[in-house]
């Protein structure tokens, strides 16, 4: 399996930064992420329409590109879980994770025996056709692949020392609305409940070598959380830079008579 550049990283206590993709689904925009500078990106399967074809044809862009691909599955299933690595993702981010069980039985479905209980069904895209017998594409793929889970609910953050602790966890993954929503502060991201909890994970992580993570939908956001030790850093989808981005470009020209439509004015989810 390849090389995954961006757990190398995050082990060595460094910080990588990637963005979500959630609705373009046309892999030409993995070639946009690596132009841009990004890291990694991941493919949004648990809100998103993605299918498994859709994740393939991004992968392989992806480790063409030297972009690594990392999936967010609809839940923890063995079935989204293996075939997700199957086909080629170099991660799996696990939403609304809550307990120790949940995330012992996520490392299980990812890992080869010993480790776990994964089933052998390594193809081209994870091998790139370089075989190099069973017993070692196994052990690269368990090294490199990345286990992510994600803290979005009180149960989680109740129990988050305990679950980094797991070996085979690799980073955490803060959804920032859900667990604002759980915490009984929807949205509110100014409020001392939300980075107490945020705190309490960064901590839990720091003490097992675990890199926290959040996904925020704009770098101011994002900075506060890299300042609270973020190091899995995750901005905003494909749709959100797009809108930005267009957004932008008309603010700066002055070309229309009249006041621009108000639709779009935020956005939506990030």
């Amino acid at each position: 399996m390849q090389k995954n550049k961006i757990k190398a990283v995050l082990q060595t206590g460094g910080s990588v930064l990637g963005t979500c993709i959630t609705d373009c689904f046309n892999p030409e925009i993995v070639m946009a992420v690596k132009a841009a500078g990004l890291d990694f990106f991941f493919i949004d399967s648990e809100h998103a329409r993605t299918g498994f074809d859709d994740i393939q044809n991004f992968v392989r862009v992806a480790k063409s590109a030297g972009v690594v691909p990392l999936v967010r599955v609809p839940q923890a299933e063995y079935f989204f879980l293996a075939r997700t690595l199957d086909v080629g993702a170099m991660g799996v981010i696990n939403p609304r994770t809550e307990s120790v069980d949940e995330v012992r039985k996520i490392v299980e479905c990812m890992k080869f025996p010993p480790k776990g209980r994964r089933g052998y069904g390594l193809r081209s895209i994870v091998t790139d056709l370089d075989f190099k017998g069973a017993a070692a594409e196994m052990q690269s793929a368990d090294e490199e692949s990345m286990v992510v889970i994600q803290m979005e609910t009180q149960p989680c953050v109740d129990a988050i020392h305990e679950m980094v602790a797991v070996e085979g966890v690799d980073a955490t993954m803060v959804g920032p609305f859900d667990l604002s929503v759980s915490l009984g502060i929807p949205g509110d991201f100014e409020n001392p409940v939300f980075w107490r909890a945020f705190d309490r994970m960064v901590d839990a992580c720091n003490k097992v070598g675990v890199a926290p993570g959040v996904h925020f939908g704009n770098t101011r956001m994002l900075k506060r959380a890299q300042d609270h030790g973020a190091r899995f850093l995750v901005c905003g989808t494909d749709m959100s830079v797009l809108l930005n981005g267009f957004k932008a470009m008309v603010a700066q020209m002055d070309v229309r008579a009249d006041e621009p439509a108000a639709a779009g004015k935020t956005g939506g989810y990030m």
